[in-house]
C-alpha cells in the first residue's frame, strides 16, 4: 500500500487510517428509466481505532451503509456528504478497532448522457431506432460517480464485478467472464477477480455488441485480443486486431515483462469524451481513434488508430502494471505511452517516417503550450480533483513524449529501455514517482539522469538558443523561450541541461553528448554550413543568425546530406515559431522557405503548409498582406499541384497519399484558381450521382468540401450538410463536420453554429464545428459570439467534461488577432466559476496577445517584403 499521497498536506485526498484491499461489485443498469443500482462489499484495514470511515462518492444515493468486524455488524449512527469534496464520510457510536472490516453499502447512481463515470452513449439500429449502451469512464476521479470507493491512483485493491443484464446484451469488464447465471429475463455475469489496480482503471460495458477476435502467438501464456463495437462494424476494427497483437508482442520483449492478463478488449464508444482510456484488459474508444475502412476512410485516420491503440497498449503496463502515485506525476503515464507508442508504430510501419510525424505534430503542440507564461510544469502539483483534468493536454502528453525521446536518445535507447524494464520490475502492481523513474536510469546508465532531467520537468518553459558567430567562433546561449518574447530576468533564471546535437560535431566540444550546463558555450565555426539539434531531438528553438541560415538553405536547396529530414522540418518549426514571437522577421521565414522549393515529402510540406497558412489567418483583417502571402502560397504549392494531381494511383506510398491532401489543402485555401475550379467540379459529379463517390477520394474529401463552402453558397452548404446526415460512419461525418465551418454566409454561419449543438452532432464532436469555424475569418467573431450567448446551454451540457468546455473557450479566439478581445474576454469571464478551465482561459487571452502583437509589429515589414518580391 502506498500513502505517499497523504505526504502532501495540501492534497484533497481521504485519511490513510482506513485502506481498502479487495471490491465486490455489483451493478445492475435499467435502460429504461437511466439509472443503475449497485452493492458494494469493500474489505478493509483499519490501521488505527477510528469512530469515522471516509469514501468517495459523486451523484450517489447511498441507501444502506453497515460494517462487519469479527461476525457484528455496525451501522453508521450518521453520515454527512462533502459536496465539494466528493465524500461520504460516516460516523459510528463508538471506535472500529484496529484490523480487518468488511464496509458493505447498497447504492442507486444515474447512468447519465455526460461522459463521465457509468454513463450511457446512444445510436441508431438499422431502422433508424434509438439505442442505449453503458459504458464506464472513470479517469481522473470518476470511479466514485459509480461505486463508493477510495478514488485516488495509490489506493490500489482487486476487484470483483459482477453485472445484472438483459439476457440479449453483451456484458464486459476488465477481467474474462468466471460464471454467466440466468435469471428471468436477465443474466448474472460475474468476471474473474482483477489484479490489485487503481480505480481510475475499472471499466464494465453492457451493450449489443458484436467483436472479431485473434491471440498471441509469441508470448508464453497466448493472450485473447478482441475488437468490440455496435452491430454491423466489427469489419471496421480488422486494422486495429490486426496491430494489437503485434504490438503486445513488442512491448512485452522490450519491456521484459509479458502482458499480465489473459484477454485485451478493445471497444468502440460512440459518445466518448477523450480519444481513448487505457482500462486495464477493456480500452474503451472514440469512434474514429478504433475503427477504420480501407475504401471510405480518409488515410490519416489509420494512423491515428495505429498510434492511439499502441498508446493505449503502452498504457497496460506504463499506468496499470505500474502506476502514478498522484495526479502530480501524470506525465508518467502519457509521455512515457506517446513516445513508446510512436515507438511501436515506427517499428510496425517503418516506411510511415512516424518519427519525423512526431516532430511536426507533439514536438510542435509540446513546444507551442510550453512557450507561453499560462504553461506548466510537465510535473505539476495537482491538490485538488477539480484540478486534474486541466493538465490532460500537450504539456503531458506532447512535451513530455518529447523530453523522453531527447533524454533517450542522449543515453542510448538500448540504455533506456534496460532502465524501463529496471523500473517496472521494481515497482510492478505499485505506485511509482518520476524520481522513481530517474533512479532506474540512473542505476542503469551509471549517469545522474535526475540531474539532467529536473530542469526539463520541473520547470516551466522551455530553452531558446541565440546562436551567434564572430571571427570563426560560434556562440551558443540560452535563454527562456516566451511567444510574447518579453521574458522578465526573475523568469530567466534556469539553466537547462542542453544536448546540443551540433554537426558536424566540432573538436573543440570534448563533451561526447555535447551537453550545455552553463548560460553559454563557444565553439570554432566548422566548415561550411552546420546544424544545432541534429536530427530534432532535443526540447528547444534554436535562433540562427541570417548568415548560418543562408548557408543551411543553399544546402537544402542543393539536396545535401547534411540537412535530413527531420532537420529540414524542425528548421521550419523553428523560424517560424521565432517569427511569431518577434525573435526574427517574418520576412525571414519567408525568405527560408524559398530553399524549399523543391522539397517532396509529406513532414516537410505539412508544416510549410501550415506555417504559411497561418500567416494568412492571423493577417486576415490586413487585406493586403493576406492576399500578398496568398499569392505566395499560390506560387510555393503550383509545382506539386501539377506534379500530384487529384488522383490517388493503386500501389502508391501511403506518405505521397498524404501529402497531396496537404498541397492541394494549401491550394485550395490560398485560392489556387486549377485546384478551386477542379474541386468544384468533382464536387457537382459526386453530389449529381452516388455512382461518381470514386470522383472525391476519402482522403482528399474534406479538403473539396471546404474549397466549394468557402467559394460557394446555399447550394453548396446543403449538399454538405446532407452528406453529414447521411454519413453511415462517425470518421465520414468528422470531415463533414470540420468542413462546414468555411462557409462565408452570416445565415449559414449562424446555422452551423446552432448544428454544434443540436442533437445532431454528438457532444464530444462540437469541437469539430468549432476548429472549422474557428480557421474561418468570416465565422471567428460572430462564433465567440455566439459562445457568449450560449454559454449557460455550453456550460451545462459539458458539466461533466470540463475540458470540452475548455476548448469553447479556446478554438473561436485560437487565431483572431484583435487585441481589443483581450479586454472583452476577460470582461466576460470575470462574474464567472472558471476553476475547471481557468488553464484554457489564461492560454486563450495569451494566444490572443501573441497574435495581436505579431500583427501590430509586422505589417508594415510584411508589406515592404511583399511588395519587394512582386506578391
Amino acid at each position: 500500500m502506498c500513502n505517499k499521497a497523504a505526504s502532501n498536506p495540501n492534497r484533497v485526498v481521504l485519511p490513510t487510517n482506513v485502506t481498502p484491499s479487495h471490491y465486490t461489485l455489483s451493478i445492475v443498469p435499467d435502460f429504461k428509466e437511466f439509472t443503475f443500482g449497485g452493492q458494494v462489499a469493500i474489505d478493509l484495514t483499519i490501521h488505527e481505532a477510528t469512530k469515522t470511515v471516509s469514501v468517495n462518492t459523486k451523484d450517489l444515493t447511498l441507501k444502506t451503509t453497515a460494517i462487519e468486524i469479527d461476525g457484528k455488524t455496525i451501522e453508521p449512527v450518521s453520515s454527512a456528504l462533502d459536496e465539494h469534496r466528493d465524500t461520504t464520510t460516516f460516523t459510528f457510536d463508538s471506535e472500529l478497532p484496529k484490523g480487518a472490516a468488511v464496509l458493505r453499502i447498497s447504492f442507486d447512481g444515474i447512468l447519465s448522457d455526460k461522459m463521465a463515470g457509468f454513463y450511457r452513449s446512444s445510436y441508431k439500429d438499422a431502422e433508424g431506432n434509438t439505442k442505449y449502451m453503458g459504458v464506464t469512464q472513470f479517469e481522473a476521479t470518476d470511479a466514485r460517480r459509480a461505486f463508493p470507493c477510495w478514488d485516488e491512483p495509490a489506493a490500489k485493491a482487486t476487484y470483483t464485478i459482477s453485472l445484472t443484464v438483459p439476457t440479449e446484451l453483451v456484458a464486459l469488464s476488465n477481467m474474462p467472464v468466471a460464471s454467466e447465471t440466468q435469471e428471468g429475463d436477465k443474466k448474472i455475469v460475474v468476471f474473474e477477480k482483477t489484479p490489485i489496480m487503481s480505480t481510475y482503471l475499472v471499466a464494465w460495458a453492457v451493450g449489443e455488441f458484436e467483436y472479431i477476435e485473434t491471440t498471441t502467438t509469441k508470448l508464453e501464456k497466448p493472450v485473447t485480443c478482441r475488437v468490440y463495437t455496435l452491430p454491423g462494424l466489427k469489419e471496421q476494427g480488422r486494422f486495429a486486431l490486426e496491430i494489437t497483437p503485434k504490438v503486445l508482442e513488442y512491448f512485452s520483449e522490450i519491456f521484459g515483462t509479458a502482458y499480465p492478463l489473459p484477454k485485451l478488449d478493445h471497444l468502440a464508444v460512440p459518445d466518448f469524451d477523450a480519444g481513448a482510456m487505457e482500462n486495464w484488459g477493456l480500452v474503451t474508444y472514440r469512434t474514429v481513434a478504433l475503427l477504420f475502412d480501407e475504401k471510405t476512410s480518409d488515410l490519416r485516420f489509420k494512423e491515428q488508430v495505429a498510434v492511439t491503440v499502441a498508446h493505449e497498449i503502452a498504457h497496460q503496463w506504463f499506468g496499470n502494471l505500474v502506476t502514478m502515485e498522484w495526479w502530480d506525476h501524470l506525465w508518467l503515464n502519457e509521455g512515457f505511452a506517446t513516445w513508446v507508442g510512436t515507438l511501436a508504430v515506427d517499428h510496425l510501419f517503418p516506411k510511415w517516417d512516424t518519427w519525423s510525424t512526431f516532430v511536426v505534430d507533439d514536438m510542435q503542440r509540446g513546444v507551442s503550450l510550453d512557450s507561453l507564461r499560462s504553461s506548466h510544469p510537465i510535473e505539476v502539483p495537482v491538490a485538488d480533483p477539480h484540478e486534474i483534468h486541466q493538465i490532460f493536454d500537450a504539456i503531458s502528453y506532447s512535451k513530455g513524449a518529447s523530453v523522453i525521446r531527447m533524454l533517450s536518445n542522449w543515453l542510448t535507447v538500448d540504455v533506456f529501455l534496460a532502465g524501463i524494464r529496471r523500473y517496472l520490475k521494481k515497482h510492478e502492481y505499485e505506485n511509482a514517482t518520476t524520481d522513481d523513474l530517474w533512479n532506474a536510469l540512473s542505476e542503469e546508465s551509471k549517469v545522474d539522469v535526475r540531474e539532467f532531467m529536473n530542469t526539463w520537468t520541473r520547470v516551466i518553459g522551455v530553452p531558446i538558443l541565440d546562436v551567434t558567430e564572430a571571427d570563426g567562433i560560434v556562440t551558443v546561449e540560452q535563454h527562456r523561450f516566451l511567444s510574447t518574447n518579453d521574458v522578465k530576468p526573475e523568469e530567466d533564471e534556469t539553466v537547462w541541461w542542453v544536448p546540443l546535437g551540433v554537426y558536424p560535431k566540432p573538436a573543440s566540444i570534448a563533451d561526447p553528448n555535447q551537453t550545455l550546463k552553463s548560460r553559454s558555450l563557444s565553439f570554432e565555426a566548422p566548415e561550411g554550413p552546420y546544424l544545432l539539434n541534429k536530427d530534432y531531438s532535443g526540447v528547444f528553438r534554436t535562433n540562427y543568425p541570417p548568415s548560418a541560415i543562408g548557408r543551411i538553405g543553399k544546402a537544402i536547396l542543393d539536396g545535401s546530406d547534411l540537412v535530413g529530414l527531420s532537420d529540414r522540418a524542425g528548421l521550419v518549426a523553428d523560424i517560424a515559431s521565432l517569427s511569431k514571437s518577434g525573435h526574427t522577421a517574418t520576412s525571414n521565414f519567408l525568405d527560408l522557405v524559398q530553399y524549399y522549393k523543391n522539397e517532396d515529402t509529406y513532414v516537410v510540406w505539412e508544416l510549410l503548409a501550415g506555417r504559411v497558412g497561418e500567416i494568412a489567418s492571423i493577417f486576415a483583417e490586413n487585406e493586403r498582406i493576406n492576399q500578398g502571402i496568398k499569392h505566395f502560397q499560390r506560387n510555393l504549392v503550383d509545382r506539386m499541384v501539377q506534379k500530384l494531381g487529384w488522383e490517388f494511383p493503386e500501389g502508391e506510398d501511403y506518405l505521397t497519399s498524404r501529402l497531396r491532401n496537404v498541397i492541394l489543402r494549401s491550394a485550395g485555401r490560398a485560392g489556387h484558381e486549377a485546384t478551386v475550379a477542379e474541386a468544384k467540379r468533382r464536387f457537382a459529379l459526386f453530389v449529381s450521382d452516388p455512382a461518381h463517390d470514386s470522383i472525391l477520394h476519402p482522403s482528399i474529401r474534406q479538403t473539396a468540401f471546404e474549397i466549394v463552402l468557402s467559394q460557394g453558397g446555399e447550394e453548396e452548404f446543403r449538399n454538405v450538410l446532407k452528406y453529414f446526415h447521411a454519413a453511415p460512419k462517425q470518421d465520414q461525418q468528422v470531415i463533414a463536420l470540420l468542413a462546414l465551418g468555411y462557409v462565408q454566409q452570416p445565415e449559414l454561419i449562424a446555422e452551423v453554429q446552432a448544428l454544434a449543438i443540436s442533437e445532431h452532432v454528438r457532444p464530444q464532436d462540437i469541437f469539430y464545428v468549432l476548429a472549422g469555424l474557428s480557421s474561418n475569418h468570416a465565422s471567428r467573431r460572430p462564433t465567440w459570439e455566439w459562445v457568449k450567448n450560449n454559454w449557460n446551454t455550453l456550460s451545462n451540457r459539458y458539466k461533466g467534461s470540463m475540458s470540452m468546455l475548455g476548448s469553447c473557450v479556446k478554438f473561436p479566439l485560437s487565431q483572431s488577432s484583435d487585441a481589443a478581445l483581450i479586454k472583452e474576454v476577460k470582461e466576460f469571464f470575470a462574474d464567472k466559476d472558471t476553476k475547471d478551465f481557468q488553464r484554457a482561459l489564461d492560454q486563450a487571452i495569451e494566444g490572443l496577445d501573441v497574435n495581436s502583437a505579431w500583427v501590430a509589429r509586422e505589417q508594415e515589414g510584411l508589406s515592404e517584403w511583399l511588395s519587394a518580391n512582386s506578391y
